[in-house]
């Protein structure tokens, strides 16, 4: 029998991997994706999946919507399962999905994806009814005060990784009684079990989530080591003029390219990809602005101050472009993929940088004449060149460069000076 899986996770990138990951098993077949929590309870009215796998925190406010979408699904469809994923290992998460009283449930940190079948057999034990609870959550609940001697026998075998047949089995009892010895201890932990104590502990951890969203949000954007220098307040979000460099690479004929490979395929290759780049702009105290497919947009000079932007800049471009060999050179272990070539474009400029955005959503980026001209920029480089503006070279003081002359740049009346930086050009 096929289990029928709606998918939940607004990372384009994740959510292409995970329906890869789970469309490559024969007996699970994802019937619909969702992007933010109103369109996946959308989905799984539609489609009635046999199992739900969401991400804990998504739009429109990326609280505890997987949470939240988890309890109104079970009870519109009592026979769905759902599986949140989280990055977050707190335990009361945890029983705050469990904690009123349903069983059908699954909680599963994120690292478990790639460790075997992990999250395919959390989708076997919610379609059958059970719970499931992360080993390294459940081992840290075997301490709760609120669990005597047998809850902890159980939490110790959910911590091992064990389901409901094999813990009856080692229980001597049925899977009946072990969902509702599980059920039950998740209710005590939760306050009595009392819808208003699950909703209290809801709105603490909402709470929490919230608080620390800056900082956690922040180092998605920032290097650490700029992210432990900067005040995390309000301050950042701030709107303001600054001078920046900006980057953007992009994958050279990559959409001729994935129209022969399947999702799982693209995946790999894409995340390969992105997060060497993404290492790389880190080590030169760059930002990600932003990921859009497989180009990557990062900015040098905000939200944090570097003096020497564009120099930090360019050494970067260089070192992408190394780093893009280094990754050929190890090949790809992808049928049609034998090297990938990137091009990449610099502009120095002026930008309006700060908190943008609407519908209840914020995101720190940059925009402006600058960006437009480095976007633009990229789109003329070829697979392995670095091409920049002349504000970039100046400022920069890059020696090894040749001038490929004027460009113009759509809605900027004065061309661009062009250059394209040569592999010795630091």
């Amino acid at each position: 029998m096929t289990i029928r899986v709606v998918l939940g996770e607004d990372n384009v990138l994740v959510r292409e991997g995970v329906r890869a990951l789970l469309d490559s098993y024969d007996d699970i077949e994802v019937v619909g994706v969702a992007a933010d929590a109103p369109s996946l309870l959308t989905a799984a009215e539609e489609h009635v999946p046999d199992v739900v796998v969401t991400d804990i925190k998504m739009p429109p406010s990326f609280q505890l919507e997987g949470i939240d979408c988890a309890h109104t699904i079970r009870e519109h469809h009592p026979d769905t399962g759902v599986v949140v994923l989280s990055a977050h290992d707190d335990a009361e998460y945890a029983v705050a999905l469990l904690g009123e009283g349903h069983s059908g449930l699954a909680y599963l940190l994120k690292d478990r994806i790639a460790q075997g079948d992990e999250l395919v057999r959390a989708i076997h034990e919610v379609h059958a009814g059970g719970s499931v609870v992360d080993p390294s959550i459940a081992e840290r609940l075997t301490g709760s005060q609120h669990a005597d001697e047998q809850d902890r026998r159980v939490l110790d075998m959910m911590a091992q990784g064990l389901g409901y047949q094999e813990m009856a089995a080692a229980l001597n009892t049925t899977e009946e009684a072990v969902d509702r010895r599980v059920t039950d201890l998740f209710q005590r932990m939760a306050g009595g079990g009392s819808s208003g104590g699950v909703d209290d502990l809801k709105r603490l951890h909402a709470a929490v989530v919230q608080s620390s969203a800056r900082a956690e949000t922040l180092s998605f954007y920032v290097p650490q080591q700029v992210v432990a220098g900067l005040e995390l307040d309000a301050s950042i979000a701030e709107q303001r003029e600054l001078e920046v460099t900006v980057l953007f690479s992009d994958i050279r004929g990559f959409s001729t390219l994935s129209e022969r490979l399947g999702a799982r395929e693209i995946a790999e290759v894409v995340g390969r990809h992105l997060r060497a780049m993404a290492e790389v702009v880190a080590a030169n105290g760059g930002t990600i602005d932003k990921f859009q497919g497989d180009a990557v947009m990062a900015v040098f000079g905000a939200p944090a101050p570097i003096e020497d932007h564009a120099r930090c800049a360019v050494r970067c471009a260089l070192e992408m472009q190394a780093r893009q060999t280094e990754l050929n050179s190890t090949g790809w272990g992808v049928d049609g993929v034998e090297r990938l070539d990137v091009g990449i474009g610099l502009n120095t400029g002026i930008v309006m940088a700060g908190a943008i955005g609407g519908g209840g959503r914020l995101e720190y980026t940059v925009i402006g004449d600058a960006v437009n001209i480095a976007q633009r920029l990229q789109s003329e480089a070829s697979g392995g060149e670095i091409v920049a503006s002349a504000s970039t070279v100046e400022a920069a003081a890059v020696e090894d460069a040749e001038l490929i002359g004027s460009r113009a740049v759509k809605g900027r009346e004065e061309p661009v000076e062009v250059f394209r930086i040569l592999p010795s050009g630091r």
